[in-house]
């Protein structure tokens, strides 16, 4: 069986957000007068296990733990282990900061962790420090190499580019695809956080004014084929090892190949990451049989996906890190 929507769109990929938890505040996912927790009610190991049968039974075959930073969550590999022991699911991954990878690596793999996308948005460590307001860019290097020391690839990593902050990293990001199978991938700054509208189209960079800034450093790219439902298109530098990703959601939507539906940690269901349309689904967990409440759940979802979202700067009900990256 298969998750379609009104549109045609075959639905497989789940985010699963499992806390509004972080331990860094990056200006364009976590306002910084924005304090979060774990409110009762937060999805729980159980949920998750409920959610993925029923996802599975609809034909959805890989999950990607987020939150704020999922590694906060101290049930985690719980999770990680529900959805890798799941009949169906075949692709189990995080997004993640990488500052705690190191601590937890070894239970997250024992329970059945696959891949990783780590955040990176600069290798300065003062404007890393900047952005993160307070991270240390040295653990996330560790991180880094320790992903590819433990074989979890594609080990991709992700860079908002924001103008005149993060910008001028791009080369030296795009650098470390020469050497080591790493996937970098360059995103677009979304208004996701509320900034001031002209603060942020002052700050917006497009995906093609930073591939244009890569060839000039490094030539023309080489493509590399990739399926249509990847938010990514995907090159390389000739020679090198890893990739070049760009996740153009603002100036090149790719809403017509969308694949995914997000589920936050207040148990909502997302059908699109930029309106603002949500759907309550608390009570299918507490149903008498809370898989096929579910499933019941996500085919309405489903039906309620728009075409497309809207990528104007627009006031949001909630920011990037109540949503779930």
């Amino acid at each position: 069986m298969e998750l379609i929507d009104n549109y045609g769109r075959v639905l497989k990929d789940l985010r699963i957000s499992i806390t509004p938890r972080c331990n860094y505040h990056c200006f364009y996912c976590h306002p910084l007068n924005m304090e979060m927790s774990d409110p009762p009610g937060t999805v729980s190991v159980s949920d998750v296990r409920h959610f993925l049968a029923a996802a599975a039974s609809l034909g959805m075959d890989a999950v990607r733990f987020t939150g704020g930073e999922p590694l906060v969550r101290r049930e985690l590999p719980q999770m990680i282990e529900a959805a890798a022991s799941t009949p169906g699911v075949r692709d189990v991954a995080i997004t993640t900061n990488g500052s705690i990878f190191r601590q937890r690596h070894k239970e997250l793999v024992a329970a059945g962790l696959q891949r990783v996308n780590i955040s990176l948005d600069a290798l300065d460590p003062v404007i890393f420090r900047q952005i993160t307001r307070g991270g240390n860019v040295e653990d996330v290097l560790d991180a880094i190499d320790l992903s590819l020391e433990l074989g979890l690839h594609p080990v991709k990593l992700n860079a908002v580019v924001i103008g005149g902050v993060n910008d001028g990293e791009v080369p030296a990001l795009t650098a470390m695809s020469l050497e080591r199978p790493l996937h970098v991938r360059f995103i677009e700054y979304m208004h996701l956080n509320n900034a001031p509208f002209d603060e942020y189209r002052r700050q917006f960079v497009s995906g093609a004014e930073t591939r244009r800034r890569i060839e000039e450093r490094f030539g023309p790219l080489e493509p590399v084929e990739t399926h249509p439902s990847s938010p990514a298109r995907v090159w390389k530098i000739a020679g090198s090892q890893g990739t070049i990703g760009f996740i153009n959601s603002v100036s090149e939507p790719f809403c017509s190949h969308c694949s995914r539906l997000r589920l936050t940690s207040d148990k909502k269901i997302r059908p699109c990451l930029l309106t603002d349309l949500e759907l309550d689904i608390a009570w299918a967990f507490e149903a008498d049989d809370p898989v096929v409440a579910l499933k019941q759940a996500l085919q309405t979802a489903a039906g309620r996906k728009p075409e497309k979202g809207s990528t104007l700067p627009t006031l949001r009900q909630r920011v990037m890190l109540g949503i779930g990256g």
